[in-house]
């Protein structure tokens, strides 16, 4: 691949960041070997302001996709539109391939084209799906989901495909919440696999209607969640418990024939891993990795999904699903 960057002044710190987090510190305007694939440029500041005015791939300018680039200082603030680089600790960041035309296309089928020039996380979730290597105590089939990336893609927000969202929560503490849960939820089930479900419903697969009214649930802790989550109406609630070193095995939750299927589809499953996250990964199709260690919206009727527990500890996670 040739990368070429024009820009007010010379860059004096810069370097590709590919799938693997490996940096390639490379020539510019010269033919380097890099393997296919999708890489981050990093430029950073030094000393001095520097305006970026185009990027070019094999000759090739990605004109007005330079906007998909943005600006991260020392504290992690991200600005954009942004393309330039003029704090100290600041780094400019964009997303490319080293086939012109995979960006284009990617880019193109990902952001309207009146968005180019706006602050893309406004309207957009950017993720970037890694390989990751998991334990050879798993599948074969568990093993290659993992293995394989798609790279970043930009996702437009509240939509049937975006794939998951960030939930802002006040006062609500996990350990609590899990104890709380484990009162409340009247029903266990115990799986083929091993995993154990407290739930509220008795038979929850597949989701179905009757609607749960929220003041019916005899818990005022469990009430203020569900309210800030910003449900109306609940179809199911879960505790899951995943044994250590077990996975689930790799499935998409498109339940279409269910009476519930227009309330659940899209981003609207709460999830929340409550305790013992670390060494847990849970991949979510094309959007990788989810920090599932945090309050999250998340979309498994659109994307095929996975969990692997590789810790020697139980995980206990919540989920929810509900009208909106």
């Amino acid at each position: 691949m040739k990368l070429s960057i024009k820009s007010s002044k010379p860059l004096q710190n810069f370097y590709l960041e590919d799938l693997q987090n490996q940096k390639h510190y490379i020539m510019l305007d010269t033919n380097v070997e890099l393997l296919d694939g999708w890489y981050e440029l990093n430029v950073c500041y030094v000393d001095t302001n520097i305006e970026i005015f185009d990027i070019l791939i094999n000759d090739v300018s990605i004109k007005h996709l330079l906007h998909t680039g943005y600006h991260i200082d020392g504290q992690g603030k991200i600005s954009q539109p942004a393309s330039a680089v003029w704090t100290k600790n600041g780094c400019f960041k964009i997303w490319i391939h080293t086939e012109i035309g995979m960006l284009i296309q990617r880019l193109y089928e990902s952001i309207r084209n009146g968005d180019y020039g706006k602050n893309l996380f406004e309207n957009y979730v950017l993720t970037v799906d890694r390989p990751i290597q998991i334990n050879d105590m798993f599948d074969n089939d568990i093993k290659s989901f993992f293995a394989q990336a798609d790279g970043p893609n930009w996702w437009l927000k509240n939509t049937d495909t975006t794939p998951w969202l960030p939930v802002s929560l006040e006062n609500i503490n996990k350990e609590n919440l899990l104890q709380e849960f484990r009162k409340i939820l009247p029903y266990t089930v115990h799986k083929k696999d091993g995993r154990v479900r407290l739930c509220i419903r008795e038979d929850f697969k597949p989701p179905r209607l009757p609607f749960i009214e929220i003041d019916t649930i005899k818990s005022e802790m469990v009430q203020n969640l569900l309210r800030q989550i910003g449900y109306k109406r609940i179809i199911d609630i879960g505790i899951n418990i995943q044994k250590p070193r077990q996975s689930l095995t790799i499935h998409i939750d498109d339940h279409y024939e269910s009476d519930a299927y227009p309330y659940i589809k899209g981003c609207k499953k709460f999830f929340w891993t409550l305790d013992n996250h670390e060494n847990v990964y849970y991949k979510l199709g094309k959007s990788g990795l989810l920090p599932h260690e945090k309050p999250i919206l998340i979309n498994t009727v659109a994307h095929t999904h996975s969990i692997v527990n590789q810790s020697d500890k139980e995980r206990s996670s919540l989920s929810i699903i509900g009208e909106m």
